[in-house]
């Protein structure tokens, strides 16, 4: 293949459309999740080349730069998955508190899970709410005074 020679004004409108496309990848005010690492490495090793830094200070910061982000990212989704988690438990335990009562919508009894009734199932549906309710009311009865340790 023979070599064409070097437009540079082609070159430098490529080089535009690429840093343009770079930045959008790995624009630090979007959220985390979507912040590109490899897209920001790559910005970096462009900017710091094309301004006369050596090529290894260069690849260096990208790393740092590349690292960086990822590093956000990991944290973001382990934080994210600590929340899904608590929130799941959270269901789990009002679940639990839920099922010491039978429902008077769907007939369930206690200890057992709302069964569906109809087209959408009703599952954790409004409908299932005053089952909610009673357990609720009877469990906050038979839990303990936090300041006497008697039960109401």
């Amino acid at each position: 293949m023979t070599e064409q020679p070097l437009n540079a004004l082609q070159f430098a409108r490529d080089l535009e459309r690429l840093r343009a496309d770079l930045e959008h990848a790995a624009n630090e005010y979007q959220p985390i999740e979507h912040q590109s690492p490899a897209a920001a490495g790559f910005l970096t090793v462009i900017n710091e080349l094309t301004a006369g830094i050596d090529y290894t200070t260069a690849v260096a910061r990208a790393m740092a730069s590349y690292s960086a982000i990822r590093e956000k990212q990991r944290e973001h989704n382990a934080a994210v998955r600590t929340q899904e988690e608590r929130d799941q438990a959270a269901l789990d335990g009002e679940e639990a508190v839920t099922r010491k009562v039978a429902c008077p919508y769907c007939g369930a009894e206690a200890g057992l899970s709302c069964v569906g009734t109809g087209r959408s199932g009703g599952l954790k549906k409004k409908s299932h709410a005053d089952r909610f309710r009673l357990a609720r009311s009877l469990n906050d009865r038979t839990t303990p005074d936090s300041a006497t340790g008697d039960v109401p």
